[in-house]
């Protein structure tokens, strides 16, 4: 039997930077706010390598960004939902979860400092309790040889 903190995932406590904070399960609008941070990726690309050049180029840049980020939205639903699933796996979407989550309860927190506390030797466990928090790990997906069912022996 499956409790309902695992199905509509409960808050819980995840260790960053040898601290322990408390993480929310994300809402239906903060999920539409990671798809817009998905789709808007080529203007935040754009801004990065606005520097030295001349006011006209950055416009250009910005309004080329800008038609990309808008196509992006628009594209086929599988195509923009395969996009938005490959990015919460990615190092920078996971940050953005992540900080999305315990901003709820620590608003003081800024991306960039959250994104700086995620190591690489700490993915597992970070993508474990994105996942377990928003209700996406199900007991049966944990299931591991020691508590799957066994086989009959057949009598002779």
């Amino acid at each position: 039997m499956t409790n309902l903190p695992d199905m509509a995932g409960a808050a819980a406590e995840i260790e960053l930077g040898g601290k322990s904070y408390l993480m929310r399960p994300l809402s239906i609008n903060e999920f539409a706010q990671f798809e817009r941070w998905v789709d808007d990726a080529p203007i935040r690309q754009a801004a990065r390598n606005l520097d030295g050049l001349s006011a006209d180029l950055q416009m250009k840049m910005l309004q080329q960004a800008q038609e990309a980020a808008s196509r992006a939205s628009q594209d086929n639903p599988e195509k923009r939902q395969n996009r938005i699933s490959a990015q919460m796996t990615s190092m920078g979407g996971i940050s953005y979860l992540i900080w999305l989550s315990l901003r709820q309860e620590q608003p003081e927190l800024s991306l960039e400092a959250v994104s700086q506390m995620l190591t690489l030797d700490k993915l597992p466990y970070i993508q474990q309790r994105l996942d377990d928090i928003n209700g996406f790990s199900s007991p049966s997906r944990k299931r591991t040889s020691q508590n799957a069912p066994r086989k009959r022996r057949k009598s002779k």
